[in-house]
């Protein structure tokens, strides 16, 4: 079998849901046919893509080395779609929408399809925020969410215009359950006390935020050990729930924590972040902006609420 585009975004999506139940339920196909058609992509890669248990799948090395190239190649496939679709007259019904991997973008995009006067939303997702701001600024996007790291502000381009959804939004440190700095505190967690631990976490980017997080290391007296990267969230929790590393996530991330991860707060907060809502004055949804300010900001607040509900339910299962 030679492997495809879709089976690419198969292998994608097993990875996003944490199981082939789940996976199939979003694909809505039965799930004896989905793992047919994934045994089937095994084989075509030659060795298995996830490891199964009774509590849902797991990238084996191959598949998280699959998953991060699968998911590259998509995202090349849609920008060369978006792109030539831009070349193209671009309808005013219509809203481009794009944006780093987060809860909030799809949130933003489904009230963006509840407006009355909006006929099509199409969104891009990209980390590179020097990326967004080009396509802004050649009009191949109307709106972009961004974040912003302190000492490396954005710089807007000719024609770009932004305004701020949140003021500073803390990173995260993700742990498995039973981890022995998470049994040790109920609270915030002090940097230090991760000195020995292996980190996952995104490939380095313009963000600065790498830049930052190693700053923030020396300044509590170690030399962090990047020893993974990915930029696919669920992969970054398959490390954390089986003990292998830990890693910084923000409260709103894509992927769904489950009992066997939990998430703390690092004392101080040495790490944060803004986001940032930027629009290109030229495009003809430019006067929506205050429109999708509001639509940015109640998704965010949607995307924390969920957090903190996943949270609390995390605290009364390691209570009891």
């Amino acid at each position: 079998m030679n492997v495809e585009l879709r089976h690419l975004r198969v292998v994608v999506l097993v990875a996003e849901a944490g199981s082939v139940g789940r996976a199939a339920r979003w694909l809505k196909v039965s799930q004896p046919s989905l793992t047919a058609q994934l045994k089937r992509i095994e084989a075509a890669f030659g060795g298995e893509l996830f490891e199964r248990s009774r509590t849902g799948v797991t990238p084996t090395p191959l598949g998280r080395y699959a998953v991060d190239r699968a998911r590259a190649i998509l995202v090349d496939v849609d920008h060369l779609a978006a792109t030539v679709s831009a070349m193209t007259a671009v309808e005013s019904s219509a809203v481009r929408l794009g944006g780093f991997p987060t809860a909030p973008m799809s949130g933003i995009a489904s009230r963006l399809r509840d407006h009355g006067e909006i006929e099509q939303v199409s969104v891009e997702v990209e980390w590179s925020s020097s990326v967004l701001l080009q396509q802004l600024e050649s009009g191949r996007l109307d709106f972009a969410l961004l974040r912003e790291f302190p000492g490396f502000e954005l710089r807007l381009p000719s024609g770009v215009e932004s305004t701020t959804v949140v003021e500073s939004e803390s990173a995260y440190v993700a742990l498995s359950a039973d981890h022995p700095v998470a049994a040790r505190t109920r609270g915030e967690i002090e940097l230090a006390a991760l000195c020995n631990e292996e980190w996952i976490g995104e490939p380095p980017d313009d963000s600065g935020f790498h830049v930052l997080f190693r700053a923030a290391c020396e300044a509590a007296g170690f030399q962090p050990r990047v020893e993974h990267h990915s930029v696919d969230t669920s992969v970054q929790m398959g490390f954390v729930t089986s003990g292998q590393g830990v890693a910084l996530i923000s409260p709103t991330s894509y992927r769904m924590l489950s009992s066997d991860v939990t998430t703390r707060t690092l004392a101080g907060d040495p790490i944060h972040r803004k986001l940032v809502l930027a629009w290109s004055t030229d495009s003809p949804r430019a006067q929506m902006a205050r429109e999708v300010l509001a639509m940015a900001t109640a998704a965010y607040d949607e995307a924390i609420t969920e957090h903190a509900r996943r949270g609390a339910h995390q605290q009364r299962m390691h209570v009891a």
